[in-house]
């Protein structure tokens, strides 16, 4: 066994899920999965929040099972966009929609917003925020609409950015997402497998974002449950190509690769979690996401670790996800310091 498992261990492969809890508080389920298959990550929705004190609570909480358990902090992940998509609400700052942002405000002041959101998260234990989107919406039909600055790549490219550096600076991990872009699409990938619809083979209007990202810093890159005909005919997410040649060669990304939730149409549809787990591991992917079905998780590790042509690509994605720990900000802020904080905005 070296420093990162025995990959004959559940919990070597348990390492490379982030995965959502069933509810607000550190019970059975929960207490399993970070302490008994040691998930590298945690994602939290609606049902997880009630209050910033309880979310203060729920992060704590799981930090000193994960660290019990492993000696290394846990990745608690949410999306807090803007918009329709913003899983804490008020007391939290409200954050406009990305299109109104794109319409109205500068890139020092989408600096500023984020530095302000991430501040927020980083006080009640959250460090890492999937955010910013980086599609490049082409029209209103597109289902990115609303949740991308617009349909300019420059002007994506410098809000994205302005985005990315106000999270570093404010002390949580952006995540640029969805590549390589869901901008000319108009199927919904939480239902169906997405369609680039361009027929632009060089797709450099949806990739110059990314690119962009890439330059600035960006530490984890989301994949698209997208179908890019003139590059490969899997989707982003379990393509090979896409990760390996196009986000790791082309771009030079060398951060971790995250997918979208597996459990979303895009990839449901036809795969089961576990084998799309499996399939998007061996193309590239570092950080498998599973949003629901917490028995998924365990069932992807089993099958994981059956899996003996996989090592070397689990100890890579194993590597990776280390290095990004290692820049994690610590939970510094008592429960005190939360309420005060936030009893002025109440």
């Amino acid at each position: 066994m070296d420093k990162l498992g025995s990959v004959r261990d559940l919990t070597f492969w348990g390492q490379l899920l982030m995965v959502g809890l069933p509810g607000p508080r550190v019970e059975e389920v929960a207490r399993g999965l970070v302490r008994d298959l040691k998930v590298g990550g945690i994602v939290l929705f609606a049902r997880n929040l009630e209050s910033p004190e309880q979310v203060w609570q729920l992060t704590h909480d799981l930090q000193k099972e994960a660290l019990a358990a492993t000696g290394r902090p846990l990745i608690i992940s949410l999306d807090q966009e803007g918009g329709t998509v913003q899983r804490l609400k008020s007391p939290f700052t409200i954050i406009p929609a990305a299109r109104q942002l794109g319409l109205k405000a500068t890139a020092a002041e989408v600096e500023a917003l984020a530095r302000r959101v991430a501040r927020e998260l980083c006080l009640v234990g959250v460090n890492m925020n999937l955010a910013p989107v980086l599609d490049v919406a082409r029209g209103a039909d597109c289902p990115l609409w609303d949740r991308s600055y617009g349909p300019d790549p420059q002007l994506v490219a410098k809000l994205g950015t302005a985005a990315i550096r106000g999270f570093l600076a404010g002390g949580v991990m952006p995540v640029a997402k969805h590549f390589p872009g869901l901008g000319d699409t108009v199927i919904d990938s939480h239902e169906e497998l997405a369609l680039a619809e361009s027929g632009n083979g060089a797709r450099e209007q949806d990739l110059f974002p990314f690119r962009q990202a890439v330059a600035a810093g960006v530490p984890v890159i989301m994949t698209a449950h997208l179908k890019v005909p003139e590059w490969d005919s899997r989707p982003a997410t379990l393509s090979e190509k896409i990760l390996q040649e196009w986000l790791r060669r082309d771009l030079g990304f060398d951060g971790v690769i995250i997918t979208d939730d597996l459990e979303m149409g895009g990839i449901a549809t036809r795969l089961p979690a576990p084998q799309a787990a499996r399939e998007a591991l061996a193309a590239g992917a570092d950080l498998l996401l599973i949003c629901k079905d917490w028995q998924a998780a365990w069932d992807t590790a089993t099958l994981l670790a059956q899996e003996a042509a996989l090592e070397p690509r689990g100890r890579e994605a194993a590597a990776r996800l280390r290095l990004l720990k290692e820049r994690l900000k610590p939970q510094t802020a008592d429960l005190k310091a939360v309420k005060e904080f936030f009893r002025s905005r109440r």
